[in-house]
């Protein structure tokens, strides 16, 4: 979730620094905090969210780097929001800012709060906890920054006009703390609104990639969270990688146990015990980690932790289909085991709507849970529920294609050929490389629709082009799926339309 590139402690006794960066302006104090989270959990189940924003907003002044806290926040703000919330008004945004540092990172904060879907506000929050993060060696902000400027670019597809300047300006935050990977993100939007013509941003881009190289050369690929002591956690990285490949696996979740039952209240600690529990892939270790997860989601109301949960469940139903088809593949004759296989996949494809259609519920501004939630209706033959799904799961970048696909798909399975073939055009346009197995699967779907529509409507044209398609492809890949005979087919209905005008 966070970089390696984030090397900053959280001890109690941690300072911000100030605008003439010798003031303290803020000391972490976690027991003055901990009330106001409680007290902004208790009122968001009332739905009094704009006490409970406030309530939030009390706890971070004392704990300014807990992630937990600010992810929090952002759940309720959505919530608030969805109940019909307006944006801050023009007092509050113009006048109620504070001096410091500190002060005005929580008042950007706030703002965004109350518009947690506008990207100027998210990118004001990020600009301040960059500039704070250069300010002290104490506190986390990188960590929290880097959070926020990923929200910034998985909503960017949601907006109606992205800017260059708004992604150039991102891509220098995600620079300011390290964060390559996201910076070359989001310079390639920026690049791609250029017309991928921007002498100066393509020589950013190389500098960034050539950065992004030599950091992960020396740090590693894999990010890690809050690193209090770099040559101690690198040390304990190392100890933790080899633990998880062996024997001594037991011996790590025996320590993350124990140090979560010495402050059963320490978010982290509980998180990490989850993780090597999980990693394990042993039933009895899934089980203890979900009475965990249940606990923090009980305790917090946080429903992140019911879709870990949830994630763990959808693991081990694969993880049994999988073991399932190895012993049909032994047994083929097996028929007893083979419905027991049919059930067992009945069951996931079930308990996955149900999980995905409460995670729309929770989270119906995150494009990439209607995807999966539109390709579980897809897949239960709901075309209408998967073609809304479908519509709202385009506008996120990531899942564009898929979605364009996938509704394709929906409208030919409905018959509605005409807007199938524009939806699966656009998906072509959209992914533009044409030869991995993505764009196979686009041009191959085209050429079906093609050759439906052409049949039914007698129209050469269709014809031909789904031929030219089938052409490519067979030129690409001969062995893809059964390309050889789809060929034939089109061509004979080619012959048969040509003939046909002649006459």
């Amino acid at each position: 979730m966070v970089l390696s590139f984030f090397k900053k402690g959280r001890s109690d006794a941690a300072k911000a620094d100030g605008d003439d960066g010798g003031t303290p302006l803020a000391k972490r104090d976690v027991k003055k905090a901990r009330p106001w989270f409680e007290r902004a959990r208790t009122v968001a189940d009332t739905r009094n969210y704009d006490y409970a924003v406030e309530c939030y907003i009390s706890g971070l002044k004392h704990d300014l780097d807990n992630l937990n806290m600010h992810e929090a926040l952002h759940e309720v703000a959505m919530k608030r929001k969805l109940a019909g919330g307006r944006p801050a008004g023009f007092t509050e945004r113009y006048f109620g800012g504070g001096k410091t540092l500190v002060e005005k990172a929580l008042h950007a904060e706030l703002l965004w709060a109350k518009d947690p879907t506008n990207p100027q506000l998210m990118q004001a929050l990020m600009e301040r906890l960059v500039e704070l993060d250069a300010q002290t060696e104490q506190l986390n902000l990188g960590e929290v920054a880097w959070w926020v400027g990923s929200l910034i670019l998985e909503s960017a597809g949601a907006q109606k006009k992205p800017t260059r300047a708004g992604y150039v300006r991102v891509m220098e935050l995600f620079e300011a703390i390290g964060a390559y990977d996201k910076a070359i993100e989001a310079c390639r939007r920026a690049l791609h609104l250029a017309d991928n013509s921007d002498p100066d941003l393509l020589r950013k881009l190389k500098d960034l990639q050539a950065t992004d190289t030599m950091t992960k050369a020396r740090y590693g690929e894999s990010a890690r969270e809050s690193i209090r002591d770099v040559d101690k956690q690198r040390d304990l990285d190392q100890q933790d990688q080899i633990a998880r490949t062996g024997s001594a696996q037991e011996e790590l979740i025996a320590r993350r146990r124990a140090e979560y039952e010495e402050d059963p209240q320490d978010v982290d600690r509980a998180q990490k015990l989850v993780t090597v529990l999980v990693e394990s892939g042993k039933p009895e270790h899934e089980d203890e980690a979900i009475r965990i997860l249940t606990e923090l989601w009980q305790q917090t109301g946080q429903y992140r932790y019911k879709m870990r949960i949830g994630d763990i469940r959808i693991r081990r139903f694969g993880r049994e289909l999988r073991e399932m088809r190895d012993q049909l593949a032994r047994k083929p004759d097996d028929e007893a085991l083979r419905r027991k296989l049919q059930e067992l996949a009945r069951q996931q494809i079930q308990f996955e709507l149900g999980e995905f259609k409460e995670r729309v519920k929770n989270y119906p501004t995150d494009m990439a849970l209607r995807f999966q939630l539109g390709r579980r209706l897809h897949a239960v033959r709901q075309y209408d529920e998967a073609i809304a799904e479908f519509q709202q799961a385009r506008a996120d970048p990531k899942h564009r294609a898929q979605a364009l696909l996938y509704l394709g798909r929906c409208y030919a399975l409905k018959d509605w050929l005409d807007e199938s073939l524009d939806a699966l055009r656009e998906a072509i346009d959209t992914h533009t490389v044409s030869g991995d197995k993505l764009g196979l699967e686009m041009r191959y779907e085209l050429m079906d629709t093609l050759e439906k529509s052409a049949g039914q409507n007698r129209n050469l044209e269709q014809a031909r082009e789904a031929a030219k398609i089938a052409s490519d492809i067979l030129q690409t890949d001969i062995n893809y799926r059964d390309i050889r005979q789809r060929l034939d087919r089109i061509r004979k209905l080619v012959n048969e339309l040509e003939g046909g005008e002649a006459r």
